[in-house]
């Protein structure tokens, strides 16, 4: 990761947000792949995006993610809601013409999300998360809410996860040689869905949060599962392609 500590672009910051405390003292940039996890090394042809954090002395976080263009496409906020006393975390996504398409937010004490899709400026659906897979959904397409068990703005496995559980407990192989190094942490596998349920992708979105040696475990056993999957719905009821992440986790008793 590249920590660089910078006083110039304190003004890009408080051109985006005016909330931000003018005795921030640290930023770090960091470069993330097309799933925005972080790059380590040298190769920067893995670089999709560059992240910029900024620290707060009041404990506030603001992070900015911006393309190899300079196009703001992702914010992230975490700080006391100053109505609520709770800590907020509020991400906003942009296409590549700086308008916004996305804003959640999420208490993190209670984990409530509230999700909300834009389109020309204009919400066009929302979904609410009240925790327990209890998910409430509109979209002004169809001029109704309804209840589901999974936010169908995304892609996910069908009917549920059960299948991918199982399998991974009778797949998941127990690598000795890892826990002999003490080498432990979650890999995210990344399906993509094409608009039709099918998968047509499989690589792990965070290669380089954890050695090869469970990641290289995690995408053999991902390409060999054969499950069903629901294709992720835009605002206006169509089908659409879109990532499935799933988390592998390697964790030894001691």
């Amino acid at each position: 990761m590249k920590k660089i500590l910078v006083t110039f672009i304190v003004l890009i910051f408080f051109a985006k947000v005016n909330s931000f405390n003018a005795l921030a003292q640290d930023f770090e940039i960091t470069p993330l792949n097309e799933h925005f996890y972080q790059v380590l090394g040298d190769d920067q042809t893995r670089t999709v995006y560059n992240q910029l954090k900024n620290y707060n002395q009041d404990g506030s976080t603001f992070i900015q993610i911006t393309d190899l263009q300079n196009r703001v496409v992702k914010t992230i906020q975490t700080a006391i809601n100053p109505q609520k006393g709770y800590l907020e975390e509020v991400t906003e996504v942009f296409d590549q013409n700086g308008d916004l398409v996305m804003r959640k937010e999420e208490n993190k004490e209670n984990t409530r999300v509230l999700t909300f899709y834009y389109e020309n400026g204009v919400q066009v659906g929302h979904v609410v998360y009240r925790g327990n897979n209890d998910y409430e959904i509109w979209r002004m397409s169809g001029n109704n809410r309804y209840k589901s068990k999974r936010n169908d703005f995304q892609p996910n496995l069908f009917p549920d996860d059960k299948a991918w559980r199982k399998f991974l407990l009778n797949e998941l192989r127990f690598l000795s040689e890892a826990q002999k190094q003490g080498h432990e942490g979650t890999v995210i596998l990344a399906f993509l869905i094409d608009k039709n349920g099918q998968r047509v992708k499989t690589e792990v979105a965070n290669p380089d949060d954890l050695p090869e040696l469970l990641t290289n475990e995690a995408l053999r056993v991902g390409e060999l599962f054969r499950g069903n999957y629901t294709p992720a719905i835009n605002y206006n009821g169509e089908t659409v392609e879109a990532w499935l992440y799933l988390p592998v986790g390697f964790y030894f008793y001691r």
